[in-house]
């Protein structure tokens, strides 16, 4: 379960008709196929992203899904951590790829740097789980100076999956470390803002480069974090009267649900790019907060309970289905 659950239920939020069921990531065993699906069997353990209606989320005993969104997991991994990853790691692999153009390697790790190899990038959010497997893909791709904000306590975490520079976000002087590690003129020329609220836009806004570009993982909230509830109003385009950034800086609105407009990612990201980047390991699970006791009911409640009172940081809420 992620945030976007408690927009559904507690505002109606992206709700197509009712009733509704809830979940967008979600991973399981197949048990019927289509006829014309290719490169899976049934009884293969697969992951998927249930952005579909009702019948194709994950919160609930059977789902059903189209090819595109559906990918096969190695044996080393559990359904439990698998159905963790791919709302967010398509979030991250799209913003990067396609809404901020870096180019796409041939191959996961790259075999070549790529042209910007050495521009430092900021994560911001670095702990949420997008911005963990933007970290990783960052990483995989060749990038040399990956700069992540979060709290302390993941630091650690995330230089082991790449990031070259950690930041608390929660510091006085974060503007200042940023700016001295990134030199020159210490602004940042591509960064990407996990959290996406007023109070993040604002410090971004001291950091990226008029020359640069930022890619805002849509929707924005009101205030400084992502919280759960009716209160909390929600946007999609920062206004020109109230803009944080530097005039010239180009700012990229992240609607995840569009990717598959890419006919290419479309074809391969789910089929076949994260089959292979989870085979070989290099694509790593965020931690799970798994939700298994009492009813049905009683679990979905207590996991929407935990995203609405924002007391989920650097884990996953799964609910297993009984």
């Amino acid at each position: 379960m992620i945030a976007f659950d408690t927009y559904v239920t507690d505002r109606g939020f992206y709700v197509q008709e009712y009733p509704w069921t809830l979940g967008f990531s979600g991973a399981g065993t197949i048990k019927r196929l289509g006829a014309k699906v290719n490169g899976l069997s049934v009884g293969d353990r697969v992951t998927f992203f249930g952005m579909g209606p009702s019948r194709s989320k994950s919160l609930q005993e059977c789902s059903v899904q189209p090819r595109s969104v559906v990918s096969k997991i190695p044996d080393s991994l559990s359904l439990e951590e698998a159905s963790t990853i791919p709302d967010n790691f398509v979030t991250s692999f799209y913003t990067l790829f396609n809404q901020l153009a870096l180019p796409l390697p041939s191959s996961f790790p790259a075999q070549t740097p790529p042209p910007l190899s050495k521009t430092p990038i900021l994560v911001y959010g670095a702990g949420s789980t997008a911005g963990v497997y933007a970290i990783q893909l960052l990483h995989l791709a060749g990038y040399k100076k990956i700069l992540a904000t979060a709290s302390k306590k993941h630091h650690e975490y995330l230089r082991s999956l790449g990031a070259t520079d950690t930041f608390d976000y929660n510091s006085s002087t974060l503007v200042e470390e940023i700016a001295k590690t990134v030199g020159e003129d210490g602004k940042v020329l591509i960064a990407v803002d996990c959290i996406t609220a007023d109070g993040t836009l604002a410090i971004l806004g001291k950091i990226v480069s008029p020359l640069g570009k930022i890619a805002l993982l849509l929707p924005i909230k009101e205030g400084n974090a992502v919280i759960g509830g009716q209160e909390q109003r929600m946007y999609f385009e920062v206004a020109e009267d109230s803009n944080p950034f530097p005039k010239g800086t180009k700012i990229v609105y992240v609607r995840t649900f569009n990717y598959q407009k890419d006919e290419y990612l479309k074809q391969n990201l789910m089929p076949k790019i994260l089959p292979r980047l989870l085979d070989s390991g290099y694509i790593k699970p965020t931690q799970v907060r798994l939700l298994e006791k009492g009813s049905f009911k009683e679990r979905v409640g207590t996991g929407l309970d935990l995203l609405r009172n924002n007391q989920i940081s650097g884990e996953k809420v799964v609910v297993k289905v009984p």
